[in-house]
């Protein structure tokens, strides 16, 4: 099995979250989620300093129109979703098509770009952005599926867009899904790391990464889920003042 790319800067924040805690040495399950960083993973840090990343992200392509045809290979329902999609929000979908046309084709699997994804596909406002921080009901649970793609695995980030389509196109407003987006992405942390833990003896769970230190709500879902006798969780400095 082919592991997933690690980049400096995970490897980095996880060490010195465990530092800062008088940890260095120890065994951890380590989850590290970074708008910025060009990789986020869920990893397993040996005593002796080692990260091995378990599972990624799935790239996603940058252009708007590839994007739509990433989620439409999925399989027939990919295709059928993005037609229901099309039919019910035109402009939308002709703007997303747009997006990135000068750009050549690539894809990235940073967790930045898939939040980004989400917003493009939703047409996020300023103020649904801002009824997305304040109380929110009628949240709903996104897609978080772990498939192996090219040898490794990987949170299959088109089904999670395909997930906030087909709930936008059933009228759930945009903060809401906004909203839901967050806290499905902190209850898949919290998920991975137990069953990480079920399978490797860690003396400490590291949840590094600035989304952890920004965003109060995948940072909040996650501590929610790993709350277990004799479990120590250690999350970045804002996270811990929220």
């Amino acid at each position: 099995m082919t592991e997933v790319p690690t980049s400096s800067l995970g490897k980095a924040e996880i060490d010195q979250l465990l530092e800062r805690h008088d940890q260095s040495d120890a065994a951890a399950a380590a989850a590290f989620f970074s708008f910025e960083s060009p990789q986020s993973f869920i990893a397993a840090r040996d005593a002796d300093g080692t990260v091995t990343p378990l599972i990624g992200f799935w790239p996603l392509p940058v252009r708007g129109n590839d994007l739509l045809e990433a989620i439409e290979g999925i399989d027939e329902n990919g295709e059928r979703l993005v037609a229901n999609y099309q039919n019910a929000f035109p402009e939308l979908t002709g703007a997303i098509r747009a997006f990135g046309s000068e750009l050549e084709p690539m894809e990235s699997e940073s967790l930045g770009w898939l939040l980004a994804a989400c917003s493009l596909t939703l047409g996020m406002q300023d103020e649904d952005v801002a009824r997305a921080l304040g109380p929110v009901s009628s949240l709903v649970k996104v897609d978080t599926v772990v498939v192996e793609h090219d040898g490794r695995y990987v949170l299959d980030s088109r089904r999670l867009l395909r997930s906030v389509m087909s709930y936008r196109i059933g009228a759930v407003p945009n903060h809401a899904l906004a909203r839901s987006v967050f806290e499905s992405l902190g209850d898949y942390a919290a998920n991975a790391v137990r069953r990480l833990l079920r399978d490797w003896k860690a003396d400490v769970v590291v949840c590094a990464g600035d989304l952890f230190a920004r965003n109060r709500f995948i940072a909040d879902r996650t501590r929610l889920g790993l709350v277990q006798p004799g479990l120590r969780v250690l999350f970045p400095a804002v996270a811990d003042e929220a």
